[in-house]
């Protein structure tokens, strides 16, 4: 019982100091976030979105038709939103106003301003290719910085969690069925099998280089399964005995939660925009072109359950409950 109310007590110590990191990390982000803002609605060279960004309209910006000017002020006057909340909430971790807006901020920098750019060339990564980076993908990654950074701030200052339940199961399943349909779809194009797609629609012109990164993008979504479904199994709580140094030891809660939320947000970012595209007329489902669209609308359902599964695989973790549910 000693024993077990130090742990307690030391837990608390370092879930405060980790929540004083996070306020003065996002804090200090926002200042230079406000920064660059004021530089560019004053001076408005270097914007990197708007009329300096060509792909941004075919990438789903919604900063497309943005003026550096006008953005500039929006960007400058966010980041001192940031920073005065980042201060509040140093002295009152549970105010509800500059929780609010840093819930808001969040969001925004997370799902907002990032296009599908990012899990774009989080894809070509794995074959090795980087032609695409340019200064728009990289604003969007310091955005996703900054949004991580609020993100932590208003987790540290949640209120009690709930119980996982039994959903945290089935969430988890549907997790990872819901990765499914874009994996077979590409595997099937890097076999030659043109699934919902018409026959000449294959790279014929490099069919070797083709395979390989149809096969590399539908791969990466098996991978996503099989790996979510370690969310409710034993190997995803202790090392298997295949896993040299590790076999036997617990999983730490970081090392599934950290990758997964990731993946979660890579696809809600692009999931959202591919829903908003189908929305808006911008893309049609024919009987003989179903394929090229089709399977990308999982995305956002995907992303949804994926991050359930992973909070629920939080909440058993720490609560120090089994996979068997």
């Amino acid at each position: 019982m000693i024993f077990r109310a130090e742990k307690a007590a030391a837990g608390a110590v370092s879930s405060r100091k980790t929540a004083k990191f996070s306020m003065v990390a996002a804090g200090v982000w926002s200042l230079a976030f406000g920064l660059s803002g004021a530089y560019w609605a004053v001076e408005g060279t270097s914007f990197p979105l708007g009329r300096s960004d060509p792909r941004g309209s075919d990438m789903g910006s919604f900063f497309a038709t943005a003026e550096p000017g006008a953005a500039g002020v929006i960007i400058a006057v966010t980041g001192v939103l940031g920073a005065v909340a980042a201060a509040l909430l140093a002295h009152a971790p549970r105010a509800q106003v500059p929780r609010a807006v840093g819930a808001l901020l969040a969001v925004a920098l997370l799902v907002g301003v990032p296009d599908i750019r990012v899990i774009q060339n989080f894809g070509y990564l794995f074959m090795g290719y980087t032609e695409l980076w340019d200064r728009p993908l990289l604003f969007m990654l310091f955005s996703i910085l900054g949004g991580g950074l609020w993100a932590l701030v208003v987790w540290n200052t949640r209120g009690d969690d709930v119980s996982p339940g039994r959903w945290g199961r089935w969430v988890t399943y549907a997790a990872a069925v819901l990765a499914l349909p874009y994996a077979i779809s590409r595997i099937s194009w890097a076999l030659g099998i043109p699934l919902g797609v018409p026959a000449g629609y294959l790279d014929v012109d490099a069919p070797s280089a083709g395979a390989a990164s149809e096969f590399v993008l539908g791969g990466l979504c098996v991978v996503g399964a099989v790996l979510t479904l370690g969310l409710v199994q034993g190997w995803g709580e202790v090392f298997p005995r295949w896993v040299p140094f590790l076999r036997g030891r617990r999983v730490p809660i970081w090392l599934a939660v950290v990758p997964a939320t990731a993946a979660s947000v890579l696809l809600i970012q692009a999931g959202v925009r591919l829903w908003l595209w189908w929305g808006a007329g911008q893309i049609t489902l024919s009987a003989d072109h179903w394929g090229t669209f089709l399977p990308g609308l999982f995305w956002l359902p995907w992303s949804l359950a994926l991050a359930a599964a992973t909070y629920a695989y939080y909440l058993r973790r720490r609560a120090g409950g089994s996979s068997r549910m």
